[in-house]
């Protein structure tokens, strides 16, 4: 009679639990970009003020909007204000939806794929430099300082100026008022916009990210704290910036790890154990 023998069997593997390890990832990405932004901020508002470069510069630039004929800004805002609901709505997207926006982009496109929020914040890095130098070499005032300065093109300031509930008060230290090239406001959310387009197919996606833009660039106008000219330098940096940190990032690593990836290509799981 043959004898079966009995082997205990194998308990089950467990998986190992990687929300810990995400969640602590996920805050190391954010705290550096935290840190970052923070130190741009504060070299930001160590720029010396110069302040008839600055309004030289902005007459510059207004003389090269009105030969190519696009000087409207004047009344685009003109008409924005006309009601203050409206003018309020401008006021409110200008100062408070800006880094929103680009946070909650940022947290959508790490829970994507760890990569494209990588690459996102590297362009924002890139860019940072580049600002940082506009401001310290070539300042420039915003259009609703012109006035104060003796150059009445018929701007209002319609957020620092008062009759406002939009409260954009920034501490002394970071402040800048003559940084208004390039526009962030504007390259940024352009970035954002950007960034949802080819990390999604959804129209519905595509749609509000195009509406980003095209509202935050009313807004920078209605509220009389850009040019176009600004805001057309503010996305070539940003385009500049993109550029950049695709050639690092092929230099780093592969392209499929880092790079934005074409659509309808699967993208590889960032393992959360991989430097930044």
């Amino acid at each position: 009679m043959a004898i079966r023998v009995l082997t205990p069997r194998r308990p089950a593997r467990i998986a190992p639990v990687r929300v810990p390890v995400r969640v602590a990832a996920l805050v190391r990405d954010w705290a550096l970009v935290g840190s970052v932004i923070a130190l741009y901020f504060l070299a930001r508002g160590a720029a010396p003020e110069r302040i008839d470069a600055a309004v030289a510069l902005s007459r510059q630039l207004v003389a090269i909007e009105q030969w190519l004929h696009i000087f409207v800004e004047p009344a685009i805002q003109d008409f924005s204000i006309r009601h203050h609901a409206v003018q309020e709505v401008a006021n409110f997207v200008y100062a408070y939806l800006h880094f929103p926006v680009l946070g909650v982009v940022g947290i959508w496109l790490w829970l994507r794929g760890r990569a494209r929020f990588l690459f996102m914040r590297n362009v924002m890095f890139v860019s940072m430099v580049i600002g940082v130098a506009f401001y310290y070499a070539l300042p420039a005032a915003p259009p609703r300082l012109l006035a104060a300065y003796g150059y009445d093109l018929g701007f209002v300031d319609t957020v620092f100026g008062g009759n406002t509930a939009v409260s954009y008060a920034q501490p002394a230290l970071v402040r800048n008022d003559f940084a208004a090239i390039p526009s962030f406001h504007f390259g940024w959310i352009a970035l954002a916009s950007a960034v949802i387009w080819v990390n999604t197919s959804s129209r519905t996606l595509r749609g509000m990210a195009v509406a980003l833009t095209v509202v935050m660039s009313w807004a920078i106008v209605a509220s009389a704290n850009h040019f176009f000219v600004d805001m057309a330098l503010g996305g070539l940096v940003v385009a500049v910036s993109w550029y950049a940190a695709s050639r690092l990032a092929r230099r780093a690593a592969p392209a499929a790890v880092h790079a934005p990836v074409p659509l309808g290509r699967s993208v590889p799981r960032y393992s959360a154990q991989r430097a930044a």
